[in-house]
């Protein structure tokens, strides 16, 4: 296979990770969030929050940026809020105690904070999504029992052990260390291409959750070949069935709508191995090479290069590097028997 793994590095460094800002930005909106939440329980005389628990992407550092063009979604952000148990009401009247605290506090909302079976959700109006699910805790012994706000049960929940299991698949099964691990940049990728097509398709495809399961369930390791690992992981992908139920951390996490999400993703991924495997011929050029991971990730960075211009005459202003190239030129020339001053001649 044509190795663009270095090409393929930038272009996950600059737009897919998100970058120190954009991290930056999650972590002041992370902070915004529990102090409008904290603040709304105690206008409304609420029991106050015991703790937070950071959830999803943001806590598995495997966030990824917007699709190229897409300006109305932004990031996702999870995080457990979580209440003793002894301060708690039914499920779903604690749930509606969040969503009345960020109602009362928050502003620049697309639409009101909404209760769903598992969290409550808000939508700001310049694209963020955070998810807010809510737990009560138990002491037990010397750790902590929690149960989830699920409709109108309260179910027995580990918030954190999900982060464990992620975290340990990507160290265990990644060559190697470097930068973050294989693994995680792979599961970015995966992230990444899923919001893509949903994206240009306007059709549902696999949620976050789920597109890192299937990466971690169809990952195929090369150490310094990324391009390689994220053809066959899309491959293994591509070979599996939609019916079959995927797994993250021995729970089973999709269900009967995943089926067509799953199926429409399965599908993207057998048109995505037409153009890369083509890769593996011969005459491969880094041409190709950009015009088959195009087709993958519709982005523009893949576009050949612009080639620069050199001018013969140094523009007001040019750089003190740019002049430097004009005199090595002319010397150049001189060296050869060429003069640089055409009536020389």
């Amino acid at each position: 296979m044509f190795d663009f793994s270095k090409n393929l590095k930038i272009f996950h460094d600059e737009y897919v990770r998100l970058t120190n800002a954009q991290r930056a930005e999650m972590r002041r909106r992370r902070q915004a969030n529990h102090k409008r939440v904290c603040d709304g329980l105690d206008e409304l005389k609420k029991p106050a929050l015991v703790d937070t628990i950071n959830q999803g992407g943001y806590a598995q550092k495997t966030m990824v940026q917007p699709p190229e063009g897409d300006f109305e979604t932004l990031y996702d952000i999870d995080m457990g809020l979580v209440f003793e148990n002894a301060d708690s009401a039914s499920a779903k009247t604690t749930r509606g105690w969040v969503r009345d605290a960020i109602a009362e506090k928050a502003t620049n909302l697309k639409y009101d904070p909404e209760c769903k079976p598992k969290c409550v959700r808000v939508v700001y109006a310049d694209g963020y999504q955070c998810d807010f699910p809510v737990f009560r805790r138990t002491q037990s012994g010397e750790n902590w029992k929690y149960e989830l706000s699920a409709s109108d049960e309260w179910v027995e929940s580990d918030p954190t052990s999900m982060n464990q299991w992620i975290e340990k698949q990507i160290e265990d099964l990644s060559p190697d260390s470097d930068d973050g691990y294989q693994l995680r940049r792979i599961i970015r990728f995966v992230k990444y291409i899923a919001k893509v097509r949903s994206f240009h398709s306007s059709k549902k495809h696999p949620s976050g959750l789920l597109a890192t399961a299937l990466a971690i369930e169809s990952y195929k390791a090369e150490a310094g070949r990324d391009d390689w690992s994220l053809r066959e992981t899309i491959r293994s992908i591509s070979q599996r069935s939609s019916l079959s139920p995927v797994y993250a951390n021995g729970v089973k996490i999709s269900d009967d709508n995943d089926v067509v999400r799953l199926e429409r993703f399965i599908e993207d991924a057998k048109k995505m191995l037409e153009h890369l495997d083509g890769l593996d011929a011969d005459d491969v050029d880094d041409s190709s090479a950009r015009w088959a991971w195009k087709k993958v990730f519709r982005h523009s960075y893949f576009e050949e290069p612009k080639k620069e211009t050199k001018s013969a005459v140094p523009l007001k202003g040019s750089s003190d590097s740019a002049l430097d190239r004009l005199k090595e030129e002319a010397r150049e020339r001189q060296s050869s028997g060429l003069r640089s001053s055409p009536w020389s001649r």
